[in-house]
């Protein structure tokens, strides 16, 4: 089993909706609530780590770890 990915971000609000962002992989994710904009974040992670970046395709894919997001900021 893959050990869980830990990332920082940052939570504010912008224009009425909560954005976490994340400084580490520059990403980030918004919502109408602090969950909300955590989770997206998380799928907006989980998505750009599950891209392969090599000239030739991997012999398989393989499995995107469970990220935990830790708030280091927030109103």
């Amino acid at each position: 089993m893959l050990a869980a990915m830990r990332v920082a971000a940052i939570l504010t609000v912008a224009a009425g909706r909560w954005v976490a962002y994340c400084e580490e992989v520059d990403r980030a994710g918004e919502g109408a609530t602090r969950e909300e904009a955590v989770e997206n974040l998380r799928q907006a992670l989980t998505e750009y780590l599950s891209q392969t970046e090599a000239v030739a395709p991997p012999a398989e894919t393989a499995p995107v770890p469970s990220i935990e997001i830790v708030i280091t900021d927030s109103p």
